[in-house]
């Protein structure tokens, strides 16, 4: 039987750039030419994959960028619905999974148990409320399907791996800045010998002469070599070697009870690499880990690098060299809140955070809003871990509050009258009491964990609530102080 995969893949093998297309008149010429020959006169007849319990089982092929990171589509799935990430429907809509309200799909990912989640059960449920079976869900290109939408938004391991190739061409084969009439097939040929990449030279060497791309390559590649040239540096997406540093924070931020991403971690899309660094064991303590890439860094001798596509200049900005460069944020509470709202502010001199649930008792988060711009918005995770960090009491998950407000807790609800007191207003228990009697869970669970989380904070020394704000702010940037040295490109 013909699978609608195996035809993706064959079309992807004759397209030269390895990415398929139907909007693309030649693609679509060369997908004609594959259906034709296997009997089927009319694309419409290929319709997208679902997802299913049988696609989450299987891993993904050596090629993927994320064969190195992940045994099977399954734990990608369930990585995604961590992190918040977006995910695409078979009728083309964008969702978010809500972490607390698909606990026990969680729970079954975590557990491998992939065949509980087929024959339509309703266990993932977004941010919305909605529920939702694993089959409404697209088997996009991150889970295998193959389909991509043109070079020009190419996915990310090969722009990655593309750019490794240029700044072999600048370092290694020209050493000196480069143009376009440097990425030609002779110098590309040289440059092989210098990457250690996840795509294939098809397709680099197709992507690289892509003149939406062109400048970006060129500039970055010019750039780095301006400001960190070394003669021997080899250039690194998805090694082994690369695998080695992130396996070694997962040991560490395991044994730390830390729960940050490794891409959050470290952002390096691609790394610098000199062979002298290559046999080097990485120490698996946060802080033995973060001081050595910190230090290799700064001795040009390992580099990550966060990229970007961009215009005609380039900028490189250097991130957690050292603690005395990381900005720093002042606290200026005390916290904000006011009898009606389920939401506390904390003061800091550049803005303020708003704590609150972005979903139905569910989702509680702090909304970082600078003067001049957003910062985005930090988890109970992230805010936890800053909270760790700072040897503070850590904030009670959702789910427990839900069940503890249900049951009445007397220790909930004492401690809730007490910081509401310190913050709000100074009432009365029964006036307290009634206050909740006329609330719903939403309300309760966000005004407590909104409350807690300022007086927390405000009860800590100043040194101690300066720190914790600056963290949540850097998380929010991948520049914690549990964060390791990277060079950005914008």
């Amino acid at each position: 039987m013909v699978t609608i995969d195996s035809i993706l893949l064959e079309w992807s093998y004759r397209c030269n750039d390895g990415v398929v297309d139907l909007n693309n008149p030649k693609k679509k010429a060369i997908l004609e030419q594959v259906l034709s020959e296997l009997g089927i006169e009319d694309t419409q007849e290929i319709t997208e994959v679902s997802l299913s319990p049988t696609q989450l089982e299987k891993p993904f092929p050596p090629r993927s960028e994320f064969s190195s990171q992940y045994k099977d589509r399954g734990e990608k799935f369930l990585d995604k619905i961590i992190n918040n990430e977006d995910f695409t429907l078979n009728d083309g809509s964008i969702i978010k999974l809500d972490s607390d309200a698909s606990l026990e799909a969680i729970k079954l990912l975590q557990n491998k148990d992939y065949r509980s989640l087929g024959k339509g059960v309703k266990l993932l449920v977004d941010t919305n409320g909605k529920e939702y079976s694993l089959a409404q869900f697209k088997k996009t290109d991150e889970f295998g399907s193959g389909k991509g939408s043109g070079a020009g938004a190419a996915n990310t391991a090969l722009q990655e791996s593309t750019q490794c190739l240029a700044n072999a061409i600048a370092y290694r084969v020209k050493n000196s800045p480069i143009n376009k009439e440097d990425l030609n097939d002779e110098n590309i040929e040289e440059a092989l010998k210098y990457i250690d990449v996840t795509s294939s030279v098809d397709e680099m060497k197709s992507f690289l002469k892509d003149p939406s791309w062109a400048k970006t390559f060129i500039n970055t590649a010019n750039v780095l070599l301006a400001q960190f040239y070394n003669p021997n540096f080899e250039f690194h997406r998805g090694s082994s070697f690369t695998n080695s540093i992130y396996s070694a924070y997962k040991t560490a931020s395991k044994s730390e009870g830390i729960s940050m991403q490794s891409d959050k971690w470290n952002p390096a899309d691609i790394w610098l690499v000199s062979p002298s660094v290559k046999n080097i064991t990485f120490p698996t303590d946060l802080k033995e880990l973060n001081g050595l890439i910190a230090e290799l860094l700064a001795s040009n001798k390992l580099i990550g690098v966060s990229l970007k596509k961009l215009g005609d200049s380039a900028k490189v900005s250097l991130n957690n060299i050292t603690g005395e460069e990381l900005e720093g944020y002042s606290y200026e509470g005390p916290p904000i809140s006011t009898n009606k709202s389920k939401e506390a502010k904390i003061k800091y001199n550049k803005g303020v955070i708003a704590f609150r649930t972005f979903n139905y008792a569910t989702n509680f988060a702090g909304e970082i809003q600078g003067k001049t711009a957003a910062h985005g918005k930090v988890g109970t995770g992230a805010i936890n871990d800053a909270l760790k960090l700072n040897q503070l009491p850590l904030l009670p998950s959702t789910q427990e509050l839900k069940s503890e407000f249900e049951d009445n807790n007397e220790t909930l609800i004492n401690d809730f009258y007490n910081i509401y007191n310190n913050i709000v207003e100074n009432i009365s228990e029964d006036d307290f009491n009634t206050i909740l009697e006329n609330k719903d869970i939403d309300w309760k669970v966000s005004k407590y964990l909104s409350l807690k989380i300022g007086d927390i904070v405000n009860s800590a020394s100043s040194s101690i609530q300066d720190e914790f704000i600056s963290d949540l702010i850097r998380y929010a940037s991948s520049s914690t102080k549990i964060s390791s040295a990277f060079v950005k490109i914008s």
